[in-house]
């Protein structure tokens, strides 16, 4: 929040002069994320401002709208996993986003792709044992950045309106349960078959 505040005072702006917030929604930092979205949203009610959500993977790809090859972002899920997804120049989903292992989504990819975000350094080896054809972003462009959710909000038809229920309803987009949720459930599991 000082950073936020700071970044406003900065800018000699107020949360009245937003027209709208742009929350990345994950996957990633389970904690970071719920952070991240829970001060996007109670700033977007009140303040009554529009929020635009996006997906983490969708926001990597971004980046390179307009390549000619389908668009790989793979980001490391830790635990030896991976968050990816497989979109095409255009951005329209060739693959869905989900959490697998690095193997078990490179063998879904059919065609010569651009691998872009951490998950392409932490596992250079399975993806070049793989056999894909591919071709990996630049250092730098493995971040996603805010400016990339400015680019995407300004490429849409129209400012979303302010919506309380759509807002309050967003959630993080986790795409596997937390290390405590499974804890949780396996304790349960326990409970019950005693």
């Amino acid at each position: 929040m000082p950073q936020i505040d700071n970044g406003l005072t900065q800018s000699k702006l107020s949360l009245e002069d937003l027209d709208l917030i742009c929350v990345a929604t994950g996957p990633g930092s389970f904690t970071g994320i719920r952070i991240g979205l829970a001060t996007a949203k109670g700033l977007c009610m009140g303040g009554q401002i529009p929020l635009f959500a996006v997906s983490t993977l969708e926001l990597l790809a971004y980046n390179f709208k307009g390549y000619q090859l389908p668009i790989l972002p793979f980001i490391d899920a830790k635990m030896q996993e991976v968050y990816a997804a497989l979109y095409d120049g255009k951005m329209n989903e060739i693959i869905p986003p989900q959490n697998a292992e690095p193997e078990e989504f490179l063998s879904k990819v059919k065609d010569k792709v651009l691998i872009v975000g951490d998950g392409s350094k932490v596992f250079e080896q399975q993806i070049s044992e793989s056999g894909i054809e591919y071709e990996l972003a630049l250092p730098h462009q493995h971040i996603p950045l805010a400016s990339t959710m400015i680019s995407m909000a300004l490429d849409l038809p129209e400012i979303p309106k302010y919506d309380f229920e759509t807002i309050s309803s967003l959630h993080p987009n986790y795409l596997r349960k937390s290390q405590a949720e499974l804890v949780k459930e396996e304790k349960e599991k326990n409970n019950l078959s005693l």
